[in-house]
């Protein structure tokens, strides 16, 4: 017998990492993207619901990651259904282990695949950092569990997150 697992239920005095998470504007973005699939009535049902699979995974792709007492959540939607959540306790973690990936499409990519390469490689980086922002925070627990606690593109959301779970887990930062 299988067991469903809880709901997360963030209590008054939950905080959400930043940039916080505002699902208005990716519903917003969701309809705006929807708008030509839909008035393309001549493409039949099947192919305007397949056209709708793209809008739904770029607007629907994130991780919301909070801290309520003295518990870590963090929980990655897909599509906006919850693929995966993780959870540790602050007092356990023991390291906060930071990542910079500058694997960005560049000139060599330009030359090799071509110019709209690179910007769908751009135009991804941003809209999906979910899936592989260019920083990231991961927290290791004294058992050395390692939980994915944010990623994304801005210094200054890194820096902002960082200082936060550093000021609130009081674990060494290393670098990978």
């Amino acid at each position: 017998m299988t067991t469903k697992a809880k709901p997360i239920k963030k209590s008054s005095s939950a905080r959400q990492l930043v940039p916080e998470l505002k699902l208005r504007g990716r519903f917003i973005a969701l309809g705006i993207l929807l708008i030509p699939v839909l008035l393309s009535y001549r493409l039949g049902i099947v192919w305007q619901l397949l056209a709708c699979i793209l809008p739904v995974i770029l607007t629907g792709t994130y991780r919301e990651a909070h801290l309520d007492g003295d518990w870590f959540y963090t929980k990655f939607y897909m599509g906006f259904i919850p693929v995966s959540h993780d959870r540790c306790k602050l007092p356990a973690v023991v390291n906060i282990i930071t990542t910079y990936g500058s694997g960005r499409a560049g000139w060599g990519t330009f030359f090799l695949l071509g110019p709209a390469w690179v910007l769908f490689s751009w135009v991804c980086d941003y809209l999906l950092p979910a899936l592989g922002g260019t920083y990231e925070i991961w927290l290791e627990t004294a058992k050395g569990k390692e939980v994915l606690a944010w990623t994304g593109n801005g210094e200054e959301h890194f820096q902002q997150n960082l200082d936060y779970l550093r000021s609130r887990t009081g674990a060494d930062v290393r670098t990978r």
